[in-house]
Formats: structure tokens, C-alpha cells, sequence
């Protein structure tokens, strides 16, 4: 497995999971419903009911978010290529989002979606992944942030 993948599967899962921490917080005045809901494969839709974090639910939810933001890094290094041109890579981060939006609600069994909809309306779910995307391409190298030189 190449160094990119890890750093873009770690990179989209901590900003995937932030939003969903902050939205959560948002939303339901709890950090647990947003993280617990995606171990709803496990635990049924009673899972994203249960308001505080725990090893019960949270865990699993976690690892399952960091599970799928692996799969996609996978892709998303395969869609990639080794040396991308700017315009491939423009596009490819910007489908990266929507395609695996697509896939994960409309090609996955319910079971085993992220189970957001149980807690987050669609506008909120649209801000998780582009977190996900933005992270991805942050651990790609794609984008590049400078850290200002101490004198």
C-alpha cells in the first residue's frame, strides 16, 4: 500500500469525522448521534439514538467511517495516477465527492451506508463528504500548505 493512500485515508478521515462531530454538536446538542448512527450495520438505527459517545457505538462508527475513507482513498489514488496534470486532478477531487455519495446511498445495501440520514439532512451530509474530499486531497499532496519560516 502506498504512503499517499494512508495519508489520504487519514487526512479524509479526520475531516470527515470533525464534521460530523461539529454537525452533530450542532444539531442534536450531542457529539454522539453523528458518529454513532454509522454503526447502525451493527446495532440497528437505535444506534444513532444513543447521545453520548461510548465504545459500544462510537468505536465502530469511527472505524467504520476510517473503513470507507480508506476504500475511497483507494480509488481516489488509483483515479489519480502517479503524476496528475492539474486538469485531471480538478477533476477527479471534485467527482470524488458526488461519485461516492452516489455509490455509498444508491449502490450500497442500506445496511451498510453511512447511515448519516438517520441524524443529518442532506445539506449536512453534502458537508461531511466534501470534508472527506478536502481531507483526501490535503493527505495527497495535492494541496499544499506552507508553514510561515520562523527567524
Amino acid at each position: 500500500m502506498s504512503k499517499r493512500i494512508w495519508t489520504m485515508t487519514l487526512g479524509g478521515a479526520l475531516m470527515s469525522s470533525g464534521a460530523v462531530l461539529a454537525l452533530s454538536r450542532i444539531r442534536t446538542g450531542s457529539y454522539g448521534p453523528g458518529v454513532n448512527c454509522t454503526a447502525h450495520w451493527l446495532h440497528g438505527k437505535q444506534a444513532a439514538k444513543v447521545k453520548q459517545l461510548d465504545f459500544r457505538h462510537s468505536l465502530p462508527g469511527i472505524a467504520t467511517n476510517a473503513a470507507a475513507v480508506f476504500f475511497w482513498s483507494w480509488f481516489y489514488d488509483k483515479a489519480l495516477g502517479k503524476n496528475p496534470t492539474v486538469i485531471r486532478a480538478v477533476t477527479v477531487t471534485v467527482l470524488l465527492g458526488p461519485v461516492s455519495c452516489l455509490i455509498d446511498y444508491k449502490a450500497t445495501p442500506r445496511r451498510f451506508t453511512p447511515g448519516w440520514e438517520l441524524v443529518f439532512s442532506r445539506a449536512d451530509m453534502a458537508t461531511i463528504y466534501l470534508s472527506m474530499v478536502i481531507g483526501m486531497a490535503l493527505g495527497s499532496g495535492l494541496i499544499r500548505t506552507k508553514t510561515p519560516a520562523c527567524f
